[in-house]
C-alpha cells in the first residue's frame, strides 16, 4: 500500500503507540483480527530499555508473529537516542519511531515528547543524529510522531517536518492536535493538510479522531495523507483495522461484528494476555478494558460487573461463556433484538 524506507506495509491502517495500552496482548489482538499495516509498543524510556529494567523489558516484549513492529522511543538531545534506536533493531523493531508529540507530563516534562516541538531547530539535528546512526548501519528507517505545535501561538508542523524530511527522517505521523489541546477539542485536518503540504516525498500519517472506517476516509480526503494512525478508538473496537483497510484500499463497507464475535474478541483478548503475560495482568487488563468494550454493545451492564467484580480469570470466562452461549442460540433463532441472559435480567 506504500512503504516507510525499506518497508512495505500491506495497509494504511497503524495501531498507534499508547502508554499502558498496547503492550504485547493488544498488538496481537489487533493483528490477529486483520488489516493492521503496522503495530507499534508502548512508549519506551531510552535509559530504561538500555538498562534492560524489567518493566521497559515487559513494554518492549515482542515474538515473531508480532510484525511488522515500530518500537517508539522518547528522551531529548542529552539522552542516549541513537543507543537506545540501535537496541531497538537489535529487539525485532523494523522501524523506529521518536515521540515528538506526547502532551503527558510523565514524558513532556523530561523535556521529551511535544516539548521537542518548541525548539525545530535542536529537534531536527537530534534526529539527524539518529538516522545517521540507525540507517545506514542497519537499514532500519527512523520515523517520527509529531503533533501541530505547542499551542496556537507555536504551531511548527510543518517547518519540523520539512526539516525531518531533510534530515533523513522516513516518515511522519501527525496528531490534529497541538499540545495545548491535549486530547480535547476537534482534529484540525487542516493542519494536517499543511504538513503534507510541506514533505516533498515521504508520508504523512494522519492520526485523531479515528472511531470508524468512516472518519479514516474522512481523514484521507481531507488532509490526502498516506495513512491513519489509529489510537484510543482501537481501545473499544480492535476490529477497526480490517474495516478501514477494506474501506480505504477495496472501497468497501465491513459489517460490524456480531455481539457473539465481540464477545468471542474479549475471550481472545483474555487469552493473549494470559500466554504472554500473568493472570495479575489479566484480571487488570479486562477489568478496565471492559468499560471500553461495551461502547460497541449495547446493554451490557450485567456482565461489565461480573468482569469488573472477577477475583479470577476463569471467572472473566465464565462470565463471557454464559453469554456466548446466549447469544450463539439467539442468533441461531434468529432474533433481532438480543437481551442479555435471563441470569443476569436487570429489574
Amino acid at each position: 500500500m506504500f512503504r516507510i524506507g525499506n518497508v512495505q506495509l500491506d495497509s494504511p491502517a497503524l495501531l498507534a503507540p499508547m502508554a499502558g495500552h498496547t503492550d504485547l496482548p493488544f498488538r496481537l489482538l489487533c493483528r490477529e483480527l486483520g488489516g493492521v499495516g503496522l503495530a507499534s509498543t508502548d512508549l519506551l524510556n531510552c535509559h530504561s530499555i538500555l538498562r534492560e529494567c524489567p518493566r521497559a523489558m515487559q513494554l518492549a516484549a515482542t515474538c515473531e508473529t508480532d510484525s511488522p513492529l515500530c518500537m517508539q522511543l522518547y528522551g531529548n538531545s542529552q539522552d542516549p537516542l541513537p543507543e537506545a534506536a540501535l537496541w531497538a533493531v537489535d529487539h525485532g523493531a523494523v522501524i523506529v519511531d521518536i515521540n515528538m508529540g506526547c502532551p503527558v507530563d510523565k514524558v513532556a516534562k523530561k523535556n521529551g515528547g511535544s516539548l521537542l516541538l518548541c525548539d525545530p531547530d535542536s529537534t531536527i539535528r537530534l534526529a539527524e543524529k539518529i538516522v545517521e546512526t540507525v540507517t545506514p548501519r542497519t537499514g532500519v528507517p527512523v520515523t517520527a510522531k509529531i503533533r501541530l505545535g505547542w499551542d496556537d501561538d507555536c504551531i511548527v508542523g510543518p517547518e519540523l517536518a520539512r526539516g525531518l524530511e531533510q534530515v533523513g527522517i522516513a516518515a511522519i505521523t501527525v496528531h490534529g492536535r497541538t499540545t495545548r489541546m491535549f486530547f480535547k477539542g476537534e482534529v484540525r485536518h487542516e493542519g494536517i493538510a499543511d504538513v503534507v503540504d510541506a514533505v516533498d516525498a515521504i508520508p504523512v500519517i494522519g492520526n485523531g479522531d479515528i472511531k470508524t472506517a468512516q472518519d479514516a476516509q474522512d481523514m484521507v480526503d481531507l488532509t490526502r495523507c498516506d495513512g491513519v494512525m489509529i489510537a484510543r478508538g482501537s481501545l473499544r473496537t480492535p476490529w477497526m483495522f480490517r474495516a478501514i483497510k477494506a474501506k480505504l484500499v477495496d472501497g468497501i463497507d465491513l459489517p460490524e461484528p456480531t455481539m457473539l464475535e465481540k464477545l468471542q474478541i474479549i475471550e481472545r483478548h483474555l487469552d493473549l494476555v494470559l500466554e504472554h503475560q500473568n493472570e495479575r495482568m489479566a484480571l487488570h487488563r479486562l477489568r478496565s478494558g471492559i468499560a471500553r468494550y461495551a461502547k460497541s454493545m449495547g446493554h451490557v451492564k450485567p456482565l461489565k460487573e461480573a468482569v469488573r467484580t472477577a477475583e479470577t480469570s476463569s471467572e472473566i470466562r465464565s462470565a463471557l461463556h454464559l453469554w456466548m452461549d446466549f447469544h450463539r442460540e439467539r442468533e441461531y433463532e434468529g432474533l433481532q433484538h438480543l437481551p442479555c441472559p435471563p441470569h443476569y435480567q436487570v429489574a
